[in-house]
């Protein structure tokens, strides 16, 4: 009898987790040294959107990024894809400080047709939970209770009262539902308040699309 319980919490749970998230078990977190041929391009990312811990994606740290401009000619686009775009225009009138780079990178978060929002720095797509390394919102790859502490550790930059509120603010950060139209990606950098991404000029047009980043460039 005991053991059927059991059996049923299980099921229950295991149909619940299926239920209320998406996961993503594919997507490394760590880009991966690509041995450049013909058919692939070396870019320099200076832009610091997709830094995590480790400065991932960085081309001053890292060197350069090998990209595949021909994947998507062959390939379905994933969640979690990183691609290379031409940045869209952006409404200088709201974001006047702002000077994106002509071509960015960024992590694929919802695909044509889907609904994503933000509550409380967390993703979710469809009313289903992100549950992923890139579905909550991190600071250089940290999460809110660690940030605070590698930045109060002794001898470290100290975060005071005004950045303990705009951090806490960000780690707990929302954002309205939006409706991705067919043909565009919402887009996210993995350091999502140093990312100029779909937060800001909203769904990627898929042609804007230059390729499929596939990690560093090696010989």
């Amino acid at each position: 009898m005991k053991k059927s319980i059991a059996i049923v919490f299980l099921s229950l749970f295991v149909i619940g987790c299926e239920e209320y998230s998406i996961t993503d078990l594919i997507t490394q977190e760590s880009p991966k040294i690509v041995v450049m041929t013909q058919d692939l391009i070396a870019i320099e990312n200076h832009n610091d959107g997709m830094v995590r811990r480790n400065l991932e994606y960085n081309s001053k740290d890292k060197g350069k990024i090998a990209v595949d401009p021909n994947y998507f000619n062959q390939n379905d686009i994933n969640r979690g894809d990183v691609i290379y775009y031409k940045t869209p225009k952006i409404d200088n009138n709201k974001y006047p400080q702002l000077n994106p780079p002509e071509y960015n990178i960024a992590r694929v978060i919802a695909l044509p047709g889907e609904e994503i929002e933000i509550k409380k720095g967390k993703v979710y797509v469809n009313d289903k939970r992100l549950d992923t390394f890139y579905g909550k919102a991190l600071s250089w790859g940290l999460e809110e209770e660690e940030y605070f502490k590698t930045v109060n550790k002794p001898g470290s930059a100290q975060c005071g009262d005004s950045c303990l509120k705009t951090m806490k603010e960000y780690f707990n950060m929302g954002m309205d539902k939006v409706k991705v139209p067919e043909g565009h990606l919402f887009v996210m950098g993995d350091t999502w308040w140093r990312s100029i991404d779909s937060q800001i000029f909203g769904p990627l047009p898929v042609a804007t699309i230059k390729g499929k980043v596939l990690g560093y460039a090696g010989n």
